[in-house]
């Protein structure tokens, strides 16, 4: 019955709202990300490869307002993965308790983007976390931001840390061009079903509360969705990864 319930409210905002239920609205970008030596993903070391990604505000707050972010990653199927792997993260702080949280930030530049729920690994506990490098883009606007990245790339420092201790460098991730909207638009995060194997979120009970969450919001975005900002429609160089094809 409660996932009935998540499932109808998901459903129904996002059917108002003609969006995600959540971060409706964002920018779809493509970049690269680069594994760092010796790192704790389970990807190749040092391997870099193509990723599609999304910049998003979590309750649409318009304009510059602060909100709560949103950094979603999809990256592709390879000899080392399976399936596609999606990131999830929003920005949260980097504590103990508050990486679990999802909490308001007034720029792109100045958010630190957690996965707030950690990743199950042989017994025990990763949280991710991507950090902004090189100089700060706010305030939190998705035009403003959009114009920021079509002269200069975004980039980040993926991070893993344990329940406690300190965080640990995985991966490099740069985001430089902005792509085809109707392109990108076919893309729909999933974190709970797109992930490596032997790498499960917990704890169960709230990763069961999340996918009902997703799957509403999917459902009831099967309506015509609201445009979201990015390159419009025209030639497209697409690889055609973004579903994992």
């Amino acid at each position: 019955m409660p996932e009935q319930l998540l499932d109808a409210g998901f459903h129904g905002l996002a059917r108002a709202r003609r969006a995600r239920a959540f971060h409706p609205h964002g920018l779809w970008l493509a970049g690269e990300l680069t594994t760092v030596a010796d790192g704790p993903l389970p990807l190749e070391e040092g391997s870099s490869r193509p990723v599609a990604a999304r910049l998003s505000k979590g309750a649409g707050v318009p304009g510059g307002g602060p909100d709560v972010l949103g950094l979603g990653v999809r990256i592709p199927p390879r000899d080392d993965l399976e399936r596609p792997w999606d990131l999830a993260l929003s920005s949260s702080g980097i504590g103990v308790v508050t990486r679990c949280l999802p909490l308001p930030a007034r720029g792109w530049g100045r958010a630190r983007y957690s996965s707030l729920l950690p990743y199950r690994v042989a017994g025990r506990t990763v949280w991710l976390l991507a950090v902004p490098h090189g100089d700060p883009v706010s305030p939190a606007s998705l035009a403003r931001l959009e114009r920021w990245t079509r002269e200069r790339p975004l980039r980040f420092a993926l991070m893993a840390g344990p329940a406690r201790g300190g965080w640990r460098p995985a991966a490099r991730l740069v985001l430089h061009t902005v792509l085809p909207v109707p392109e990108a638009g076919r893309l729909s995060f999933d974190p709970v079903l797109n992930r490596p194997s032997g790498w499960t979120l917990a704890p169960d009970w709230l990763t069961e509360i999340r996918e009902s969450a997703y799957r509403g919001s999917r459902e009831g975005r099967r309506a015509p969705e609201k445009p979201e900002r990015g390159r419009q429609a025209g030639p497209v160089d697409s690889p055609g990864w973004w579903a994992g094809r």
